[in-house]
């Protein structure tokens, strides 16, 4: 690590608690837009969509990304994986998380088809969230969430009831009508990609579904109906909703007619229309007693999915690594010169167990989850460590619009900074709008101080159909103490190939910004990506907790905020923390661009900069410096399918430039398929760096990972590296030669 760097973080680890996370894949769901599925990839962790490569038999994609949140530590993120069975006309999918050589923070999501699937990526609306859109898949998607919106639709008697968003997550639904409607009509329509597309695609739907019911086609009627309210809300969704419940009466199917017009008014409850809907419902039979048979119900499903693993790690590690171990300022970008190895031995086991089991029907959505890892250091002296990051259970009811989280659990909003034992709680209050509170203790002690926090948020889905958007207020207490008090709004932008969100957070207590964030990507039609990304952060996050860790090193260490208020005033604490504190500044832009159907060329340019923090007498008398504009310049060439249906080729070229140094990083990395069962990985860099001092460094690293999958279930992997490093001054010549390993397996049910 550069000098700079290292003099400005040991004072500010002191002040870090951990926030790290074990797995970053959180939920998958699906959900239908247009013609097409849409698998959408939830994480637990700010992110950035990079760029996709695929395989040319439409079986494997492999989309890369950054994760963003400076509060994380990479030594302990592990690899994943979530799988979603064959269902609603999808192949099998399997979605696994994994890190893309030694810098952790740079990962990949890949993605296994169990039949070949045209499909594309994208960036997600917001920044946790990577979508999958399977092309022309979308016709057996019934239950479907809203587009865009993060919105479910309440699961009714027909694929045209099922565009009102009342929860969270799909339902099977009740089968619509026995009119059967042909999937090769419902794959027809491509999906819209902005607002006025939306519309014209909209209405000529909605002509299609009066022409077909003028002609009593009803089959043809139903399948337009259902594409309008796949569709994001637009001018033609009312007239649609009303017109599928007319259909239902047409066929004789009067309980599901009933239920179509039920939803039109609870969706629209004043208007000429909905007092037609009135005299209509009037006009129903009453509804079948319970005692009487009643049309089938609605189908349920029950799932038990996770996995367990087991690796062991050994050889020498990072300095990063063991300097940054279980602390925010962890997931800092690391930079290339950053890169160095300890002499330090590294041996320890890491045991991971990921169960999911989760209940659905047309009333409720209910999960229990459970993640842990366990860390054994084999060192002598060596201290074990067992990481808890989720046990709770999620119910959401889809009638009500109510959802219900208890547990340990990562956050989904609020300005909840990280895992927590406590209840989160949400309800819809209209269609666009839903309440939530949150409140709980965090799961990472600080000393023996007692902390607790309780807030709540409001989220509007859909102020345009391409705009939505959150407003919170967060508290924090420490020992009876205010600890931050944040209010914040997070607003997301998604429309066609345009994905954008923003983020604010400011502490009105401590008075100081927290996070200033934003990120958003494009996509082009032939496949052009641009990323860029500004972010802004507080590191750490402004609490006053933070004082505890600044302290008089002649005294004995006070365990509890209220113990140190007896020395000096609660002002005067909070005045500390913010001249201590530091802020991190990132920013990033990135272009990727496809040449032919096997080659795509990018580039991309980042700045780093972790500022000064100022000086505190008796605690920080000198201050630390800035680490200054930390430049890089890199340039990459990807090749794929060169000489197989699955390889891909990265070739990269980075300048990077610091006040202090500069240095040039050449790469190489290689992912191949043999066999079906064996994925090689070989990867080879060369680091060159020159310092103001005159030291010059050399340093080249092959490695290799392996992979071999034994069925579809069990996978073992092994990675090995090995470095050899040159380091040369008028004073100094020394050469090291280092290696890395790991070996083990994983279990998927």
């Amino acid at each position: 690590m550069n000098r700079i760097l290292r003099d400005l973080v040991a004072p500010v680890l002191l002040c870090s608690t951990a926030l790290a996370q074990a797995q970053i894949i959180e939920d998958i769901d699906v959900r239908r837009e247009g013609a097409d599925a849409i698998v959408q990839i939830r994480l637990s962790v700010p992110v950035q969509y990079r760029r996709t490569v695929a395989s040319r038999s439409n079986d494997l994609t492999q989309a890369y990304y950054d994760v963003v949140a400076a509060g994380l530590n990479p030594s302990v993120l592990v690899t994943s994986e979530r799988r979603l069975a064959p269902a609603m006309g999808l192949p099998q999918i399997t979605v696994t998380d994994e890190s893309v050589g030694r810098a952790d923070l740079s990962r990949k999501l890949v993605v296994r088809f169990g039949s070949p699937t045209p499909s594309r990526v994208r960036a997600g609306q917001g920044d946790r969230v990577i979508e999958l859109v399977l092309i022309g898949k979308g016709a057996g998607v019934t239950a479907a969430l809203r587009p865009g919106s993060g919105q479910v639709a309440t699961p009714g008697p027909s694929p045209a009831a099922a565009a009102a968003p009342v929860a969270a997550t799909p339902a099977p639904e009740v089968a619509a009508t026995p009119v059967a409607v042909p999937p090769s009509d419902a794959a027809a329509v491509p999906a819209p990609a902005n607002a006025a597309e939306v519309e014209a695609a909209a209405a000529r739907l909605l002509a299609e579904a009066k022409a077909g019911l003028a002609r009593e086609d009803f089959a043809l009627a139903l399948d337009r109906l259902n594409q309008v309210l796949g569709l994001p809300p637009n001018a033609a969704s009312r007239e649609a909703q009303e017109l599928a419940g007319r259909v239902r009466l047409k066929v004789g199917d009067y309980p599901q007619a009933r239920a179509e017009f039920e939803l039109f008014l609870k969706l629209y409850p004043t208007g000429a229309d909905a007092e037609r809907v009135r005299e209509e419902l009037a006009r129903l039979p009453a509804p079948v007693a319970a005692a009487e048979p009643s049309a089938p119900a609605a189908p349920t499903t029950s799932t038990v999915s996770g996995s367990v693993s087991q690796f062991y790690y050994g050889g020498q590690s990072k300095v990063r690594t063991q300097e940054f171990q279980d602390s925010p300022i962890g997931g800092l970008p690391e930079l290339v010169s950053d890169n160095s190895l300890s002499g330090t031995d590294q041996k320890q086991t890491v045991t991971s167990l990921d169960f999911n089991w989760r209940y659905r029907d047309t009333d409720s959505d209910m999960r229990f989850v459970f993640r842990d890892a366990w860390t054994a250091n084999l060192l002598p002296d060596g201290r074990n460590k067992n990481r808890l990051s989720a046990l709770y259970f999620d119910h959401r009811s889809i009638a009500l619009g109510t959802s219900l989280r208890l547990g340990r659990q990562s956050p989904t909003g609020g300005g909840v900074l990280g895992r927590f034992d406590g209840v989160q709680a949400g309800y819809y209050l209209r269609p666009k709008w839903r309440l939530n509170a949150v409140a709980g203790v965090p799961v990472d002690t600080l000393l023996e101080s007692k902390r607790h926090f309780y807030g709540g948020w409001i989220d509007a889905e859909a102020l345009t159909p391409e705009l939505s958007a959150s407003v919170y207020g967060n508290q924090q207490m420490i020992d009876g103490r205010i600890d931050r008090r944040a209010l914040g709004t997070e607003v997301r932008y998604f429309s066609g190939g345009v994905s954008a969100s923003a983020i604010f957070d400011y502490d009105t207590v401590i008075k100081g910004l927290n996070i200033a964030s934003v990120q958003a990507t494009w996509i082009g039609e032939a496949g052009d990506t641009v990323n860029a990304l500004y972010d802004r952060r507080a590191t750490p996050m402004l609490m006053l907790g933070n004082a505890l860790f600044f302290q008089d090193p002649t005294k004995p260490l006070v365990q509890r905020l209220k113990d140190l208020l007896g020395s000096t005033t609660l002002e005067a604490l909070r005045r500390q923390v913010k001249a201590i504190n530091s802020y991190t500044t990132q920013a990033l832009l990135g272009v990727t661009h496809p040449v032919t159907p096997n080659w795509q060329v990018g580039g991309d340019l980042r700045l780093t900069n972790v500022g000064a923090i100022a000086p505190v007498p008796d605690i920080l008398p000198q201050g630390a410096k800035s680490t200054g504009n930390l430049w890089s310049l890199g340039g990459q060439v990807i090749g794929t399918n060169l000489y197989s249906e699955r390889d891909t080729h990265v070739f990269s070229v980075t300048v990077l430039t610091g006040p202090q140094y500069s240095g040039k990083l050449f790469s190489y990395n290689n992912s191949s398929q043999v066999a079906q069962v064996w994925q090689l990985e070989p990867s080879f860099r060369v680091y060159l760096q020159n310092d103001d001092s005159g030291l010059k460094t050399t340093r080249w690293a092959p490695g290799l990972r392996v992979s071999w999958r034994a069925g579809k279930q069990a996978t073992l992997e092994s990675e090995v590296s090995y470095e050899r490093s040159k380091l040369s001054s008028p004073t100094t010549n020394e050469n090291s030669n280092r290696v890395f390993y790991y070996l083990g397996g994983r279990y998927d049910f």
